[in-house]
């Protein structure tokens, strides 16, 4: 009788070290509606500058500093930055999917700004021109 307890302990403990696979809010509460792709939306950008809308993309970089922006893959080595303007932080290891609800913008990078984001983990950061978000909630799924 003792192997088979001992067995059901095992199992139950682990299945609590086990992550947990829920989504992670971060800001205020997610509007309803569905988001547009990061993709779709960097192509037809001009059209959307300005905006408050939904975005989803696939988190390619995150601020190793304070966690407060994190890239969103937009396809053909293009991404978007979000930025949670100092309201709130993601980890600095989030992973995954997000969605993203916030002002959409092109902003124009001085080289003090590209140089501050490149030593905050942003590989790609260079002078110019580059859209924004300035989130007010984002949703990270693993």
């Amino acid at each position: 009788m003792r192997l088979p307890l001992r067995s059901l302990l095992l199992a139950a403990g682990c299945a609590l070290a086990l992550p947990a696979l829920a989504d992670d809010t971060y800001g205020a509460p997610m509007p309803e509606g569905r988001p547009l792709a990061a993709g779709a939306l960097l192509a037809e950008a001009e059209a959307h500058a300005g905006q408050t809308l939904k975005v989803e993309g696939r988190i390619t970089e995150v601020c190793q500093a304070k966690g407060c922006w994190v890239m969103l893959d937009a396809g053909n080595g293009a991404g978007i930055r979000v930025k949670t303007a100092h309201r709130f932080f993601l980890p600095k290891d989030a992973r995954g999917t997000a969605v993203v609800h916030g002002e959409f913008k092109a902003v124009e990078l001085s080289e003090a700004q590209a140089a501050h984001f490149a030593e905050d983990g942003n590989t790609a950061a260079r002078p110019g021109r580059e859209w924004q978000i300035v989130a007010t909630s984002i949703v990270v799924s693993p």
